[in-house]
């Protein structure tokens, strides 16, 4: 009866709805291992004219083939709409860029083995790219990484971090086609508020050396211009405070 009434309120606990444009996700228990016998359902519902973004900070899930406990990301508000991945194990997954307003996500967890789990940091935005990114630290990539964006890409981010801190990008991986001027392709960032001149950047081309750039603040934005991409191309970064 006791274990009854403990799981009831497990499910019950863990399930959520976020009618919001950006946030930030983990597993419960994050960073210790998650409980056993959980079923959570969360729905991502950002405004209806917004895409959204979901990028996965950490992951780390019982490793049987089987998968039997897993995270399933589906294309939409409910159990019907179309499955983008269901995913287990210790491999960080690929973000996910639905091209739709809406998310659901379903974590299921068996009585046995439990590992940490997952973090995630989503957003959204107008124009298929760019939007919020709040929390003390996360991650973000170009849209449809880890393959190449499309021309005539225009993203911007705003990072937002807790009043107090500052915030350290690092440039995890990077390679953007250019001939070598940036004026084309390029990412930018800024300190906030001074957003008419870049604090760092353009960076173009592929380096794996960039030093970490350290805000003046608590908010950093970040502008992503390309024009075209003969050569495959993509970024990811992440930030902590």
């Amino acid at each position: 009866h006791d274990n009854g009434v403990s799981f009831t309120y497990q499910v019950a606990g863990c399930s959520r709805e976020y009618n919001q444009s950006y946030g930030y996700l983990k597993s419960p228990g994050w960073p210790g291992q998650y409980p056993h016998s959980l079923e959570c359902i969360i729905i991502l519902r950002a405004p209806e004219n917004h895409t959204i973004s979901l990028f996965f900070n950490a992951f780390s899930l019982e490793t049987y083939a089987s998968c039997y406990d897993f995270l399933e990301v589906r294309n939409g508000s409910d159990a019907s709409s179309p499955i983008l991945g269901k995913y287990c194990g210790t491999a960080l997954p690929n973000p996910i860029f639905p091209k739709n307003h809406a998310l659901y996500l379903r974590f299921k967890s068996d009585s046995l083995i439990s590992h940490h789990g997952y973090e995630i940091t989503w957003t959204s935005s107008r124009t298929g790219c760019g939007g919020v990114l709040y929390g003390d630290h996360g991650s973000f990539t170009s849209p449809e990484y880890p393959a190449t964006y499309s021309n005539n890409t225009d993203c911007e981010w705003n990072i937002i971090a807790p009043l107090g801190r500052i915030v350290t990008i690092n440039f995890a991986f990077i390679s953007i086609d250019d001939p070598g001027d940036c004026n084309n392709n390029y990412l930018k960032l800024y300190n906030v508020p001074n957003v008419n001149i870049p604090a760092a950047g353009p960076y173009c081309g592929a380096a794996t050396d960039i030093a970490p750039f350290t805000s003046s603040s608590n908010r950093v934005f970040i502008k992503f211009h390309a024009e075209y991409a003969n050569l495959p191309s993509s970024f990811r970064l992440t930030w902590s405070s």
